[in-house]
């Protein structure tokens, strides 16, 4: 009949005991390898196995042999001295390293051209944290942020939000593109009244950019003869090469401009690009560090 075995009224010294004498096969070495009286060690071992409720050792005439209770249990005891031994590492490279999770949100306009090429860098500076990216509009990001299911979000500011932080991290002109055939392609500015009987090329309902380029045109009193919504900056780019219409686009998105030409708008216009987090009393190390790396790159970039 198996021995029931309690798993109460032991503690690591005790294990340090136990796995001692199961080295050594002897209570006298185990001793001075502890550096410890014998008596002590053998009063250890014999709380432990009244703690257990079961006999660890068969003592003979000079040796001790595990029973069959102590070799099963001899791999987990020596795998809880491991882990102790190794939690104040563990405590100190937790509280003073960076690790831990970061969610970040970022919207179709910034990812790839801004968040996207940066990613890497943060990764390798940081191994220990576990980034995670989505995409998505500027509505479902603040909602998701404001639910804690984003640490952090980049997007186009303002945006409206109780709780909010919002640090703006540069400004991205707004140009206006044209097709290398136009008749302004050569221009080094342009007004916007120039091009009131063109076809608007814009984004799609629920894109930041689509307002933002709404109001640069209400600004400059422009009125298009018609526009064509689309999802994404490639069709629009696309659209644009083929002679379909024109557009307003960030200069981040200078790199899918091949065929186009891009010209400043007068009076000149922006966006201004940043991120959100909610106001917390204490920041993980990991959301410090992601939203520090965000301003270096802002730095970093191209006047």
């Amino acid at each position: 009949m198996a021995q029931k075995i309690r798993t109460r009224g032991f503690d690591l010294r005790q294990l340090e005991c136990f796995c001692a004498v199961a080295r050594a096969g002897n209570f006298t070495k185990a001793a001075e390898e502890m550096g410890i009286a014998q008596p002590s060690l053998s009063e250890q071992i014999a709380r432990l196995e009244q703690g257990l409720g079961a006999a660890l050792f068969e003592r003979l005439n000079r040796r001790v042999e595990l029973t069959p209770v102590g070799e099963a249990i001899l791999g987990k005891a020596q795998a809880l001295l491991e882990d102790a031994a190794a939690l104040p590492e563990h405590f100190e490279r937790a509280r003073d390293g960076v690790r831990g999770p970061v969610r970040v949100g970022a919207i179709p306009t910034i990812l790839p051209y801004f968040l996207a090429p940066h990613l890497k860098g943060f990764i390798t500076r940081y191994p220990d944290v576990d980034l995670h990216v989505r995409e998505g509009t500027t509505a479902e990001l603040v909602e998701q942020v404001l639910e804690g299911l984003l640490d952090v979000a980049v997007l186009s500011l303002p945006v409206a939000g109780a709780g909010l932080v919002m640090k703006e991290l540069f400004r991205d002109p707004l140009f206006l593109a044209v097709p290398e055939g136009h008749p302004l392609a050569g221009a080094a500015k342009v007004n916007l009244r120039r091009v009131s009987e063109e076809r608007l090329l814009i984004l799609k309902d629920g894109h930041c950019l689509r307002d933002e380029t709404l109001e640069v045109c209400a600004r400059a009193r422009a009125r298009f003869a018609g526009q064509f919504e689309a999802d994404q900056f490639l069709t629009i780019f696309e659209l644009i090469r083929a002679g379909f219409g024109v557009s307003i686009v960030p200069e981040m998105a200078r790199s899918l401009s091949d065929g186009c030409r891009l010209i400043e708008i007068e009076p000149k216009a922006s966006r201004r690009v940043g991120y959100i987090r909610l106001e917390l009393r204490y920041r993980p190390k990991a959301l410090e560090a992601f939203t520090e790396h965000l301003r270096e790159a802002a730095e970093k970039r191209p006047r």
